[in-house]
């Protein structure tokens, strides 16, 4: 797979491995809006209206929720932040159950709990083929913003090194996945465009192949 882009990420190291050509992943980031994908209102809480807690042992510490979609099925992720100083805070990403067993361990309500194993279950390592492929995407994050109107914003093609998703692929199972997502589901050997041939163009149109608006007329025989 060749890959076209104005950013690496952790998985490009596998292209050493060999590249074939005749799959092109354009790996160009972009934002849209989407009514598929929705945080419950309870997780929505933590992203938007939450300040910083103090969760037992740890204090000064505040999250926030994801969706990361990769090669058909979606991930649920939480972001820890750890407020250092005034000016400095830590973040950890934790992902699936990871998420229960660090909000939970021995503080939080049964209620709290179970609200977010629901969540997490519902989005967790699910399949959701049809978004991908409507967006030419193998890789997307529903991202913690406000939701508009009953959408939220999806970022397509997002950096994953930076959310440490290698702790679900590492680098050369990631890169293998995208390849076969891209050539085997995708259907198209560039990712962000879809090109039909000028054949396809012609019946598209209402036209056979020999009469066509790039061929209004006849053929005309060779002079002797």
């Amino acid at each position: 797979m060749l890959i076209v882009s104005k950013f690496r990420d952790y998985y490009d190291a596998s292209v050493g491995y060999g590249i074939d050509k005749t799959i092109v992943y354009e790996r160009e980031t972009k934002t849209i809006k989407s009514r598929l994908f929705f945080l419950d209102e309870y997780i929505a809480g933590d992203n938007y209206y939450s300040n910083w807690r103090d969760y037992g042992s740890r204090s000064n510490v505040r999250h926030e929720w994801r969706i990361i979609g990769f090669c058909g099925k979606t991930y649920v992720l939480l972001t820890e932040f750890t407020r250092v100083s005034k000016d400095n805070e830590t973040s950890e990403y934790y992902y699936g159950d990871e998420c229960l067993e660090r909000l939970f361990d021995g503080v939080g309500d049964k209620w709290r709990y179970k609200e977010t194993k629901n969540f997490i279950q519902k989005w967790h390592n699910r399949e959701h083929i049809d978004f991908f492929y409507d967006n030419k995407a193998p890789v997307f994050s529903v991202e913690p913003s406000m939701v508009y109107r009953g959408s939220v914003e999806v970022l397509l093609n997002p950096i994953l090194s930076e959310i440490k998703f290698f702790r679900l692929f590492e680098s050369y199972t990631a890169f293998q996945e995208i390849q076969m997502f891209i050539s085997g589901v995708i259907g198209i050997k560039t990712i962000g465009t879809t090109e039909i041939d000028d054949k396809n163009k012609v019946i598209r149109h209402g036209f056979d192949t020999k009469w066509s608006f790039r061929n209004p007329d006849p053929p005309k025989r060779k002079q002797k």
